[in-house]
């Protein structure tokens, strides 16, 4: 009968912490989708005026020529070109982080609406109703002492799987990380030949191709440190312990990044600081998952420790 109090109460935890787990994440990315849906209308407008400002330098009047003439319209053109580019990119890579958060809101709500949870609140109650009688009827010392072990094993196992998924995380950003620095890498070589040696339009030309292509490389580290932040919260709500990635702005990154990128002047020293930002970030993940792979280290030695003195009980 105890082990069928056990087994039954390990399932219905299980149950009952993932249920808790995927709720709380549905609640916080449904905040997160609401601030970029903002966000990104926000850019929309910003990206329609920038277009529009466009269409007006493109249109005939005597005062275009006469700016033609004196050089000034060329300059202006070119600067509002600019500027409706780094509005482009930015509305881009909010509309990005909108699809990729509504498909994460469905997916935690298709799991939400799995018949495992539909009686989650009704199966605990008629658990600890059961539970309360078998211990009014078996209340002794050593039985009291197994239902404490059984009850710290289901919680160390708890951890440990939220640990495995967190880690997993943690190298799929870590992957994420390395090829976006590595495509920066590119970038900032093109930058050095065509800022400092005099590359000409061609290199020029592959330095802008390197940049445009980091935006999705940029965008799938974000997507992976978002869901690794996620997996560690977690890990701190079981652990109890402080799980934090310094993200330096990573989430407002493409903001920094693209803003007046189309400017030669400064495209080698963003190019720069981003590899900056991306390699603290890196170095933020890989100390993190040294601690994670010492906190499942402990947890199953707590295991061991948790069977031994469950085998000393029922031996003795």
């Amino acid at each position: 009968m105890r082990q069928n109090i056990q087994e039954r109460q390990y399932k219905l935890q299980e149950r009952r912490l993932t249920h808790r787990r995927l709720t709380s994440r549905l609640e916080q990315t449904s905040q997160k989708l609401l601030a970029m849906k903002k966000e990104r209308d926000r850019l929309h407008i910003q990206l329609t005026k920038e277009q529009q400002d466009i269409a007006k330098l493109g249109k005939f009047s005597f005062a275009k020529k006469i700016s033609e003439w004196t050089g000034t319209w060329d300059e202006k053109m070119r600067k509002e070109i600019e500027e409706a580019a780094e509005a482009e990119l930015a509305f881009n890579e909010a509309e990005k982080t909108v699809q990729d958060l509504t498909g994460e809101e469905q997916e935690l709500r298709n799991q939400l609406e799995s018949p495992d949870f539909t009686y989650i609140l009704e199966d605990w109650e008629d658990f600890l109703k059961d539970k309360e009688t078998w211990i009014r009827m078996n209340d002794t010392m050593a039985n009291r002492t197994l239902q404490k072990i059984a009850d710290d094993r289901v919680r160390v196992y708890s951890m440990i799987r939220e640990i495995d998924e967190a880690f997993e995380a943690g190298v799929k950003a870590e992957r994420a990380l390395a090829g976006a620095m590595k495509k920066l890498d590119s970038a900032e070589g093109m930058s050095v030949w065509d800022t400092f040696l005099g590359g000409g339009l061609l290199v020029s030309a592959l330095k802008y191709s390197e940049i445009n292509s980091s935006d999705d490389l940029v965008h799938q580290a974000q997507r992976a440190l978002r869901h690794y932040e996620t997996e560690l919260m977690d890990v701190q709500d079981v652990a109890t312990e402080s799980f934090q990635v310094n993200k330096n702005d990573i989430f407002t990154f493409t903001d920094v990044f693209f803003d007046n990128i189309f400017s030669d002047w400064m495209v080698h020293t963003r190019i720069t600081d981003a590899k900056k930002k991306l390699h603290a970030i890196m170095q933020d993940v890989r100390r993190i998952q040294d601690q994670l792979a010492r906190k499942r280290a402990a947890s199953e030695e707590e295991i061991r420790r948790l069977d031994q003195q469950q085998d000393d009980i029922i031996l003795s």
